[in-house]
């Protein structure tokens, strides 16, 4: 058994986890604590060693076992996420475009949902209670960039002033697969959203960057 610390506590892994899983589901759980700490939607329960993420809406009460979603993962490649509402166990499972995601980008995705106000025709449905009794309670347009986006911008770029272009261009990368992932926004759409903010770097610093991106998946992004 191995422990890792991190941002909700102390993660124990079985050992032959994939570490490449790990490393992906660590950088998802510091945006997803960036995104939670952002709304009174939701709130991270760590009264014990298991950090549950729950909602404080309307409706039944959701509760997310993060490091359990995780663990299935590393461990097992299991793409279920391990959720309850009313303290009863739910079946969710990763679309199948997302397998080889990490959980924690899923796990955003519902808390963005739960932020527009649990839309009926985008929430899961063994989740249909919680969306036809949460009401319309909606903070935030998940269409568009949100404030913890443009935070996420701002440090990409304090790191590229720093002069560390592959971290921050890794972080607009993940940035991206976030909104392809968590949001539904078309390649397209992501690349015009992101051109202002590339044509900051050169041209060359984004080839290099590409050619041994953190994600394979940033190609796609990372155009000018």
């Amino acid at each position: 058994m191995e422990r890792i610390e991190t941002q909700l506590g102390t993660l124990q892994l079985e050992e032959g986890y994939s570490k490449t899983r790990l490393k992906a589901e660590l950088r998802g759980m510091e945006l997803l604590c960036t995104i939670v700490n952002s709304t009174p939607v939701w709130s991270f329960n760590l009264s014990s060693d298991k950090p549950f993420l729950c909602s404080n809406d309307d409706g039944p009460t959701i509760q997310i076992d993060v490091f359990q979603c995780i663990r299935q993962n590393c461990e097992d490649f299991d793409a279920h996420l391990s959720v309850y509402m009313s303290q009863r166990p739910v079946c969710i499972l990763k679309d199948d475009n997302s397998i080889d995601t990490p959980t924690t980008d899923s796990i955003i995705s519902l808390v963005l949902l739960g932020m527009a106000g649990w839309p009926l025709e985008s929430t899961p449905s063994t989740l249909k209670e919680k969306a036809l009794k949460s009401g319309s309670y909606e903070l935030h347009d998940i269409t568009k960039m949100l404030p913890a986006d443009f935070e996420d911008v701002q440090k990409a770029i304090g790191l590229y002033e720093l002069g560390v272009e592959h971290a921050s261009l890794s972080a607009l990368g993940q940035l991206a697969r976030r909104w392809y992932v968590c949001r539904n926004w078309d390649v397209e759409k992501i690349r015009d959203t992101l051109k202002p903010i590339l044509e900051l770097y050169q041209q060359e610093e984004i080839e290099n960057y590409l050619r041994v991106p953190d994600e394979r998946s940033d190609r796609l992004f990372l155009l000018v």
